[in-house]
This record gives structure tokens, sequence and C-alpha cells, in this order.
């Protein structure tokens, strides 16, 4: 039987967003999996309990491990591509090693904050202190097919274990067995992953520790790391903010709305990890004008259809909450709307130019100047406009910050117009936010 993917005709441009939309799909699709389940299994208010449990070690997960995670994968590609072919083996292994190192410093940490803060969960967050460590470096694995070039494996190596994460996490929860039990069951899956992907290394590259080549390595993942620390904290302290202002139910209303909808978030995340490498080729070999055109034209593509589908969903969240999810968390298509309108900043690659000439270190500064003023706008809003004003504070800051790169971009010689159709970007985003406040002010209501 031929598999439906086998028809597309996969390449580095669209492998990696399509592995990122199985990824980022699968969570979306438990999210709403376990709202239905836990509606219809259990009572309201304990059903509500246990997707605040869930949400709760989620985001202790992301906000121990998403900065480092995402710095040293997207650093790898275009550092993996200014490598000679002896050194990118090596690379390869001593990242998972970094990885790994990380990893377990996160699991443990992860273990600590549940003994503390959860002692009646202790067994839960041991057992998804274990989750952290063994999973993470699995993330590996996902770019060594994506660097090798084997983007058919790619996919089924997404779709499986993506697939199986699904399963043993909502299928116990529908027998009504614990939330311990789905995560005993993640252990297993992700101690799979995890000597597979060891098979991977032994396969395509040195194993071997070189120090020098981490050091060297590091510099570059350091001021990114930075930044998205800066720049993504945010997120996790919005939620620990509206967890420590609220109830337990208004801190999920806020989890489940302020969560972005994946294929949006993952073909702007795909598309500026994919050019800041292609851009890291081509400035190599003296042909940066050609690398930031590419970038214009995906991105153009891209827009013109992000864009539309945002108005669509501005539209109708209401409907998809009704239908998604259930009552307890209707009134999260409003905070979901709010986070929408990140995607008129999403649309400006300012950051993926900078990444591609390995000018790293302005994240710095850039990431400090968001953090300060989104925790200054979260506090102020949240007495105008309550949790809402929380969404509004991140829209706002996250526009700040990307005005900023670009600014440095054009102070570095790359305008924006380099990059980004300006005129074509400025008409949809005028679109967009009209269409968000007719909408908010009921003059469009469907």
């Amino acid at each position: 039987m031929e598999l439906p993917f086998k028809k597309i005709e996969l390449n580095k441009y669209n492998s990696l967003q399509i592995y990122q939309f199985l990824r980022f799909g699968t969570f979306f699709l438990i999210s709403i999996l376990l709202a239905k389940i836990t509606y219809s299994q259990f009572t309201s208010g304990y059903g509500t309990f246990i997707l605040g449990k869930y949400e709760m070690l989620m985001l202790l997960s992301s906000s121990l491990t998403w900065f480092w995670v995402s710095s040293i994968t997207n650093t790898l590609i275009p550092f993996y591509h200014a490598c000679d072919p002896r050194k990118q083996k090596r690379i390869l292994f001593n990242a998972f090693a970094v990885l790994t190192i990380f990893s377990l410093v996160a699991g443990i940490l992860a273990f600590i904050i549940g003994q503390y803060k959860y002692p009646k969960d202790a067994d839960l967050f041991l057992m998804f202190g274990l989750v952290v460590f063994l999973n993470t470096p699995t993330y590996m694995a996902d770019y060594i097919f994506f660097l090798k070039e084997k983007h058919r494996s790619l996919i089924i190596w997404g779709g499986i274990t993506f697939l199986a994460h699904v399963v043993l996490l909502c299928l116990p929860i529908y027998m009504k067995q614990t939330l311990n039990l789905a995560i005993n069951l993640l252990v297993i899956l992700s101690l799979i992953k995890f000597n597979y992907t060891i098979i991977l290394l032994m396969k395509y590259s040195i194993i071997s520790f070189h120090t020098r080549l981490i050091l060297e390595f590091m510099k570059k993942v350091l001021p990114f790391m930075f930044s998205i620390f800066l720049a993504g904290s945010m997120d996790y302290i919005n939620s620990y903010i509206v967890e420590y202002y609220f109830d337990p139910i208004q801190f999920t209303i806020f989890r489940y709305g302020s969560k972005e909808l994946p294929i949006f978030l993952i073909l702007a995340n795909g598309l500026s990890n994919i050019y800041s490498g292609e851009i890291a080729n081509l400035n190599k070999a003296g042909m940066l004008e050609e690398g930031l055109n590419k970038l214009k034209a995906s991105s153009t593509k891209l827009m013109r259809w992000v864009f539309p589908g945002t108005i669509f969903l501005l539209l109708f969240s209401k409907h998809f909450f009704s239908l998604a999810y259930n009552q307890d968390l209707l009134d999260g298509y409003k905070i979901f709307n709010i986070y929408l309108l990140l995607i008129v900043s999403r649309m400006l690659f300012p950051q993926t130019v900078i990444l591609g000439l390995m000018k790293n270190r302005i994240f710095y500064l850039v990431s400090t100047n968001y953090l300060i003023l989104n925790i200054i706008l979260s506090f102020w809003f949240i007495g105008i406009w309550g949790m809402e004003g929380i969404a509004y504070a991140t829209v706002i800051s996250y526009m700040v910050e990307k005005i900023l790169l670009v600014i440095y971009c054009k102070m570095e010689g790359v305008d924006i117009r380099k990059y980004t159709s300006l005129g074509e970007y400025l008409i949809y985003t005028s679109i967009t936010i009209a269409v968000f406040f007719l909408n908010l002010k009921g003059y469009i209501s469907l």
C-alpha cells in the first residue's frame, strides 16, 4: 500500500515544516482530545482539574527546556552548513551530548519542583522528570534526518512517534485511569526514542567528545539562547501570573486560549529555520542577495494564505472553541483571538537574516528590552482587561522586538524590503487588525 505522503515531493523546504506540523499538531490534538475525554468521562469540575494538572506539567516541561532546545537546534542548521564534512559528523554527536546534559538538569529540576510544590504528586513528577530527560535529546533525531536530507524518513519518524504519544497519553484517561499511568507509558516511549537516536548517531556521526568544538558551537548558541529565554520566557511568566492571580479553572482557560494555532507557528518557524541555513550557505559563497530574495519570495507566498487564514479564525474562533473543547473552556476564544494578532510580527523575518549572518549578539540587547516591556505592560494591562490584558501585552511587546531587529538589519546594510514584500505585508496587517477590532466591538458577528 502506498503511503499518502509518498505522492508529495519532499524537500528541505517542506519536510521540516510538515514534521513541525505533525509535532505541534499532536499537542494541539491532545488538548482537544483531553478536553473532550475528561468532559465526557468525569464530572465537569474533576475533568477540568485533570486538564489543569496536565497543563501544569506541560508548562513546567516547556519552561525548563524550550529556550535551550530552540537555540541549540536553530543554531545547529546554519552551523552545520558552515562546516566541512568531517566537522559536520562531529557536531551532530556533540550537539546531542549538550542536549543530553541540559535534559538531565531539566529532568532533575522537574522532579525537585514537584517534590516541594506538589508533594502529593511526587511520584507523578518523578516519572515526568524521566520523560523530560529521555525525550528532549531525541530532537536530535529530527535534525539528523533533516540535515542528511532523509526527508521521507523524517515524516515517517514523526508520524509513528506522535501517534504513539497521542495513544499512550489519551487512552488511559479515556479508560478512566490516572494521569500517572499515562505519564509512565510516555517514559517507555521516550526510552525507545532515546535508544533509536543513539543508533542514528552511530550511523551518521563520529562518536567522540570535542570540547573545543562544543565551545565553538556554544559561542554561537548562547546569544540566541539568551534571546529566546528573555523573549519566550514571557509566555511562561504569563501563565504563572495567571496561576497566581486567578483560580485553577481560569488558569486552564488561559492556557487553552493562549495556544497559537500550530500550523501558523510551524510554518513561520519552519521557514525561519530553513532560510537561516540557506542564507548562511549563500553568504559563505558571496551570494547573500540571492538568499534574501529566496526568503522574500517564500515569506510572501506564506503571508498570502496565513493572513486570510487568521482573519477566518478571528471570525469563527468562538464556534471553533465550542466544537473543539467544552463549555468550561469557551471563554478561551477571547484570549485566542488576541494571540492570533501575533501573526503580524511572525510574518517579519529579521531574526532569520541575523541568524544566517551569524550576528547573534544583538539578541542580548533586543530581548532584554522585550522582557522588560512585556512585564511592565502585563501588570499594567491586567488591571484594565484582566487575563486578556496579558495577551495584549505579549502582542505589543513581540512587535516591538521585531521592529528593533528590523532596525538592526538595516544598520547591517540589509533593508527590510530585501527580505519582505513590505507593501503587501502592510495591507494584510491593516486588514487583520481592522477585522479584529470590528469583531471585538460586535460589528462583525458570525
